[in-house]
């Protein structure tokens, strides 16, 4: 069913494969995927990868993870909005300049509806988000082997919130400029903030005000709070006076 993936972006090209199989009819909402380590080796990929491949279709809402159970096809062939342009957009690297560019222009704003629309159960997994966040900073100040997982984790939050906005075509950008701080360019030019000392800090109370913004409903404040935490990190990624 699945063809060993090449040597550029495994999880994306892992992604690919399986929207297309969704898209012919060969997977269909509600079907279970293989286990991970059968996956794996169907793929010819690492369970690293495959991860990745996963939380990547989670975000595009074409997967979906149930405790204990594995990881079942959310959407038919006739519901899939994934087309093959922007995925072959999505295997292209990004500039981490355009990437910035791009999450200060949209991020406040989704930040503001958040504030606005978020439902109980989206609040209450912000709050659960910036604690998870939080402490993983806490950690990489002692230990920089904590430095992806924070990555992962930080790329959550902000997840997190475009959802929380409910404005789809919104959600639709944001989700692929999220997936694009996933790659190794934007990786290396934001560990120099996130490694820089005092910064693990201040992003820390960064999003904690973002969360506690949207969350008690003050959305002028969560645009601003966003808004300044995404310019805050721009001196140290772009190395600007």
């Amino acid at each position: 069913m699945f063809n060993q993936v090449e040597n550029k972006k495994y999880y994306m090209q892992i992604v690919d494969q399986i929207r297309k199989l969704i898209e012919s009819g060969e997977l269909k909402a509600g079907d279970r995927l293989l286990p991970e380590r059968e996956l794996c080796l169907q793929f010819g990929t690492s369970r690293a990868s495959m991860r990745e491949a996963f939380s990547v279709l989670e975000t595009l809402g074409m997967i979906e993870s149930r405790s204990g159970q594995g990881n079942f096809i959310k959407t038919d062939s006739n519901e899939i909005s994934i087309d093959g342009e922007f995925m072959k957009a999505l295997l292209m690297d990004h500039e981490p300049f355009e990437i910035y560019e791009t999450r200060l222009e949209i991020e406040p704003s989704m930040a503001a509806y958040a504030a606005e629309r978020a439902t109980d159960g989206e609040r209450e997994e912000l709050r659960h988000q910036v604690e998870v966040l939080n402490e993983i900073g806490d950690r990489l100040e002692k230990d920089l082997t904590f430095f992806e997982d924070y990555m992962e984790e930080d790329r959550k939050f902000h997840l997190i919130v475009g959802r929380a906005a409910h404005n789809k075509v919104l959600f639709i950008v944001f989700s692929a400029v999220n997936l694009m701080m996933k790659e190794d360019h934007w990786k290396k030019v934001k560990s120099k903030g996130v490694l820089k000392e005092g910064n693990l800090q201040v992003y820390k109370t960064e999003h904690t005000q973002i969360c506690e913004a949207i969350c008690t409903r003050r959305p002028e404040e969560a645009r601003l709070y966003m808004r300044k935490h995404i310019l805050d990190i721009r001196k140290d990624l772009f190395n600007e006076d």
